[in-house]
């Protein structure tokens, strides 16, 4: 079986918690300056669009991480 990257692993074992506040934080960012940059959003409806696909976003992200997270342990034999 290959080894994942060591950032794959370390990404993988923090809280959830803290995934939530790193993905959402980040998704507010990106998405805010795609939308004032790229789509000439004023700057807080750019926010607000941002703050709402965020929220998709963050679930998308840290459910596919845990769910990614518990096959691999499954595949290798230590279920949670």
């Amino acid at each position: 079986m290959s080894t994942r990257p060591s950032l794959v692993v370390r990404w993988e074992e923090l809280h959830v918690g803290v995934q939530v506040g790193v993905v959402s934080v980040l998704g507010i960012i990106v998405l805010w300056a795609g939308h004032v940059l790229l789509l000439n959003q004023p700057m807080g409806r750019g926010f607000l669009y941002a703050l709402f696909w965020a929220i998709p976003l963050t679930i998308i992200v840290v459910a596919g991480t845990r769910t990614e997270r518990a096959r691999r342990r499954r595949a290798e034999g230590r279920d949670l």
